[in-house]
């Protein structure tokens, strides 16, 4: 099975949100109590982002909370490292709770804020799990030889790589290790992110990353993969050379940020398929297709 993208995206737009909003993109996603669930960037108005809920029983039909689900207000004690806006949330599941990593904004610039929750209705939110600047973030969905351990972005001057570091409990973080790097010359040339939790296979952790190239006057947003050692995750067995999800069509080129796909979450279905939700170009969410399979031949 190669990449199929859904023949009815965006299956999400603002027109489907009942109340006021500019755009709604980047989506988060995990199965929660038998249903599709995503936690969907949403610009407000005012051009600051919050989360937004949204749940379906198939996967491309979703209904959605009537209000902002998280806002920067939410964030209390943390509310000066987040009040320019709260962005692209990823979500594991380890045990029974559910761990959101998400972009905080504000004046001292990006940081990763970690929150968590049982039932997607109360929300204990941790604050920062990083300084600035940082994004990207995911956490692994177990603990190996006996930490926690998260995937980020940190950026330094002139770097954009991947980093990897561990944590008795979530919130101090150490044992910090380089992971990968852009490719120069190729269509990940300027930076690098992660894109989604990782999946435990037989092969290694297989996690989705985004790579960004310059082009013109514009950039890039395109999608690859990266397999990473079961018991060694800061070790990359392999890389996707080549995107297999790229903007082609007119709802991934033209919008706020043309050019783009961009993924946060991604859900495994039991007969080893896969759901990549993605946006295009920062203002609508689709669905793509694929195999875990099919992915680690790539990475291969």
């Amino acid at each position: 099975m190669e990449i199929i993208k859904y023949s009815q995206n965006p299956i999400i737009t603002k027109d489907h949100v009942s109340f006021r909003i500019n755009s709604i993109f980047n989506p988060g996603a995990v199965m929660h109590n038998n249903e599709y669930l995503l936690m969907c960037r949403i610009e407000m108005p005012n051009g600051r982002s919050a989360l937004l809920k949204a749940t379906s029983n198939d996967g491309y039909n979703f209904k959605f909370d009537v209000k902002p689900t998280l806002t920067p207000e939410d964030h209390k004690d943390y509310y000066e490292y987040v009040n320019w806006g709260i962005e692209d949330a990823r979500i594991t599941k380890n045990g029974n709770t559910y761990y959101l990593t998400y972009t905080g904004y504000s004046k001292y610039m990006p940081v990763v804020i970690l929150a968590e929750t049982k039932d997607f209705e109360n929300y204990k939110i941790h604050g920062p799990i990083s300084e600035p600047s940082n994004k990207d973030c995911t956490l692994f969905p177990e603990k190996i030889d006996g930490f926690f351990w998260k995937i980020d972005r940190p950026s330094a001057e002139k770097r954009n790589d991947i980093w990897i570091s561990k944590s008795p409990d979530l919130i101090h973080w150490g044992g910090y290790k380089f992971l990968m790097e852009p490719i120069a010359g190729t269509w990940e040339n300027d930076k690098i992110g992660s894109s989604s939790t990782p999946i435990k296979t037989k092969d290694g952790w297989l996690m989705l990353y985004h790579g960004v190239r310059g082009f013109g006057i514009s950039t890039l947003y395109k999608i690859g993969a990266v397999l990473l050692d079961l018991e060694k995750p800061w070790i990359v067995k392999g890389r996707t050379t080549e995107p297999f999800l790229i903007p082609d069509l007119d709802y991934e080129r033209i919008g706020d940020v043309p050019n783009v796909v961009f993924a946060c979450g991604w859900i495994p279905e039991p007969n080893g398929k896969l759901k990549i939700y993605y946006s295009g170009a920062d203002q609508n969410i689709c669905v793509a297709e694929t195999s875990i399979d099919y992915l680690i031949s790539l990475c291969k």
